[in-house]
């Protein structure tokens, strides 16, 4: 796995697909950020770090920046909040001014007779499935990849009983996706964690708030182990 950040991309540039990868059809990356077009170059729509990841015989791209906007793509895996429901669906919002619904039967195992009975304010994971940018988009708490059942309190989108939610900024969680933070925190505590791509961290630990103090805090730092050793006291 090699890693490779190549320099600051600006909307609008168009970049030969020949100087990241000798192979495009390795190639994956986010609409969201950028695309590919018919002549093989790459066209930047945000300005950010343009960043390459090479993992399993892909060339995988993407552009990191620090956007305060959220925009959902399938399969993003989210931290929703129930604002509103009625006898088929919970509405949820990922905190980007839309809403979402998430079907009652969207659930592992979940039947008509025996479903999540989820009130307004619940948070839970779940991951987006549609997106639509005049319709409502569509949530599920189904895991394709397990068929744990919702009851058993074990499947990966779940309601999030308790605990903290904070906000931290789009780079922040994309680089939560590397455990070593967490790693560091959890010499001196005990805790459960979930990062959504939208831009919420959920936490529940009997030190949740000053976690959620040094995450917000490390957010801002390019040396994030400092910050929690700058804390390590408090625990």
């Amino acid at each position: 796995m090699e890693k490779a950040l190549i320099y600051i991309a600006l909307p609008g540039e168009k970049i030969p697909i020949t100087e990241i990868s000798n192979d495009p059809t390795t190639l994956q990356t986010s609409k969201r950020d950028l695309e590919i077009n018919k002549d093989l170059l790459l066209s930047i729509k945000c300005a950010g770090w343009l960043w390459t990841k090479q993992e399993d015989n892909k060339c995988k791209i993407a552009i990191f920046n620090n956007s305060i906007n959220y925009y959902p793509e399938i399969g993003d895996h989210v931290i929703a909040q129930i604002t509103g429901k009625n006898s088929e669906f919970y509405f949820c919002s990922l905190g980007n001014g839309q809403t979402y619904n998430l079907n009652q039967l969207d659930f592992e195992g979940a039947t008509k007779k025996n479903k999540p009975n989820l009130q307004i304010g619940q948070y839970l994971y779940s991951r987006v499935v549609d997106t639509h940018f005049y319709l409502r988009g569509k949530l599920s708490c189904i895991n394709p990849k397990s068929k744990k059942e919702w009851t058993t309190g074990e499947s990966l989108f779940r309601e999030l009983n308790g605990g903290l939610v904070i906000a931290v900024h789009q780079g922040f969680c994309d680089k939560l996706k590397d455990p070593s933070i967490f790693k560091e925190i959890a010499k001196f505590a005990q805790f459960d964690v979930c990062v959504g791509k939208n831009q919420r961290i959920w936490i529940k630990s009997d030190k949740a708030i000053l976690i959620g103090n040094i995450l917000i805090k490390a957010q801002n730092s390019e040396e994030p182990q400092q910050i929690i050793q700058q804390f390590s006291g408090l625990f």
